[in-house]
């Protein structure tokens, strides 16, 4: 019965689109991944003609689920935005209909003086490209797979990378957004003043009632929203509900629907805000032979304002030097042993000679914690010294073996305060469990990437990876941490959001998801609505990933 509808399904599906509508098994197989530890297997794919193909998708999408009496059948209604797919948690994938970005909608549609307009499908890498040659400005929170992650799952994951630590995550870049709401209308969002929201809340649609209920939600609840921010300078995830209402009345939903997750509706449209490009950087490798000093090193560099300020740990260097070596050849020169940790510190800015004195005051101020310096102003040394922290996920990504270094605690976030305290309770849990792992990150941020070596199809594996997730979560939750930094929630955090915001915020969560889309049609199971028993019956059995980006 199931699968003869099917094929009615996708014969309705190929004539409502222009597109193409994929349903061959290779095609499901490939969709059904991501560069996450799940895997779901979709229906159908569809690669939009235009944005009437998602218009009448989200329509059919809608009918059908309301038409079909079959409970399981019902929840296969769904639609879920898919860029590249080098999301580490299980975000663009799903068992209803994946939409994918690049190839189509993928045009760069305005360049002006500070901002650009984009589709969803653009990749990060060319966009900065353009903008740097063409005006000496970039988005500085590209993540790090920006040759080829899209801009659409950027804004989707409130993505932040490496430059983040001074210059923010790309919510503070949204200037607006077009978006297919659950009624088939496509709305821009954005900071609209007080009378421009008046007239939005009296209108009779969808985008009314979406600007009436948020309001209220937002004013009845300002308190408890208040008292639950994280101390944390990045986050993705639950919703976003802070600074969505201004003092002065003022409302800018990009604020919430920017990491959202393609929870909210579809992104068609993206306008960012650009800056001008520093003309020098300058670069300091500072090696510790403990963390505790590390970590007090932290908070000391971050009062000079780094542009970019990285970790990278000893199991991690030692790793590189056996698959690597000449990744950290230069790190490694006259060294019989790694350093416990290694942090770079970046500088940047036009001035050459302002940024020579900034390196001297860094090593000036964590000079009791090390003496052990390396410093570069030219790109090629710069470029030198990076190799180890660029390094890390390819290396981890390529180890030989069973074991793979698996991405289920790789985003957590801690006060930089409480960085050393972080890591020593990290090391501490893996000694328990005897596993291997690799330790790198966003120091600055207290944005910690980890990735314990796992055999997804050994079942004792399995167990671990179970009770290292648990332990780790509480250790964040206990540092008043944010279970991610800049990854989002996905299949992976999903289950553990009420019990990282408390009952109260995630019951705002979910009114957030109901306001937005009553019918669950975009992307279900992320940000609200499973528990960890629902994503472990999605955990892969395998864990290989490509890692040229071709997904």
């Amino acid at each position: 019965m199931m699968h003869h509808s099917m094929e009615t399904f996708i014969a309705e599906l190929k004539n409502i689109i222009k597109g193409e509508v994929l349903s061959d098994e290779q095609s499901l197989n490939h969709y059904s991944k991501d560069g996450s530890i799940f895997q779901m297997r979709p229906w159908a794919v569809i690669m939009p003609a235009s944005k009437e193909d998602i218009i009448n998708l989200v329509k059919w999408t809608a009918k059908k689920k309301n038409e079909v009496k079959d409970p399981v059948f019902k929840k296969r209604f769904s639609i879920t935005c898919r860029g590249k797919a080098t999301d580490q948690a299980g975000g663009p994938i799903n068992e209803g209909i994946i939409v994918r970005f690049p190839k189509y909608l993928d045009k760069i549609l305005e360049i002006g003086p500070d901002f650009v307009k984009v589709e969803p499908g653009v990749i990060w890498g060319d966009l900065n490209k353009k903008l740097e040659s063409e005006q000496g400005r970039f988005i500085p929170c590209y993540p790090a797979s920006a040759n080829f992650a899209s801009l659409g799952g950027g804004v989707a994951n409130n993505c932040a990378g490496e430059k983040s630590v001074k210059y923010g995550p790309i919510r503070e870049y949204v200037l607006s957004l077009k978006m297919i709401l659950a009624d088939e209308r496509e709305v821009e969002f954005k900071n609209f003043n007080p009378e421009e929201i008046e007239k939005k809340q009296a209108q009779i649609d969808l985008e009314g009632e979406i600007y009436r209920r948020i309001s209220d939600l937002l004013i009845g609840n300002h308190n408890l929203i208040q008292n639950s921010r994280l101390n944390v300078n990045k986050m993705s995830s639950g919703y976003w509900l802070y600074d969505v209402l201004k003092e002065n009345g003022a409302l800018d939903l990009t604020r919430l629907i920017t990491g959202s997750q393609g929870t909210l509706g579809i992104i068609t449209e993206i306008t960012l805000k650009t800056i001008s490009k520093p003309k020098n950087t300058a670069l300091l490798l500072a090696a510790f032979e403990d963390l505790i000093k590390a970590g007090q090193a932290v908070p000391r560099i971050l009062k000079l304002e780094p542009s970019a300020f990285e970790m990278v740990d000893r199991f991690l260097i030692e790793m590189t030097q056996r698959e690597k070596p000449e990744m950290v050849a230069t790190l490694m020169k006259g060294r019989v042993q790694a350093p416990a940790l290694v942090l770079l510190i970046e500088f940047d800015g036009d001035d050459e000679n302002a940024l020579k004195i900034k390196i001297e005051e860094a090593k000036k101020i964590i000079s009791d914690l090390t003496s052990d310096f390396r410093e570069a102003h030219e790109k090629p040394i710069q470029n030198e010294l990076w190799k180890v922290r660029r390094a890390a996920a390819i290396v981890a990504e390529s180890a030989k073996g069973a074991r793979k270094a698996l991405p289920f605690i790789e985003d957590s976030i801690v006060h930089p305060e409480r960085l050393s305290e972080y890591l020593t309770k990290l090391y501490e849990i893996f000694k328990k469990y005897d596993v291997q792992f690799s330790v790198w990150g966003h120091a600055g941020n207290g944005n910690i990437h980890v990735q314990p070596f796992l055999d997804l199809s050994d079942p004792a594996d399995v167990e671990k990876l179970v009770g290292i997730t648990k332990e780790v979560y509480n250790t964040v939750i206990e540092l008043k941490g944010s279970l991610s930094g800049e990854h989002s929630d996905g299949l992976m955090r999903t289950p553990f959001l009420k019990q990282s915001f408390g009952e109260p915020l995630y019951k705002l969560f979910e009114e957030v998801k109901k306001i937005f889309d009553l019918d669950n049609i975009f992307n279900p199971y992320k940000k609200v609505g499973i528990d960890w028993e629902f994503s472990k019956k999605h955990l892969r059995q395998e864990y290989e990933i490509e890692i040229t980006g071709s997904t």
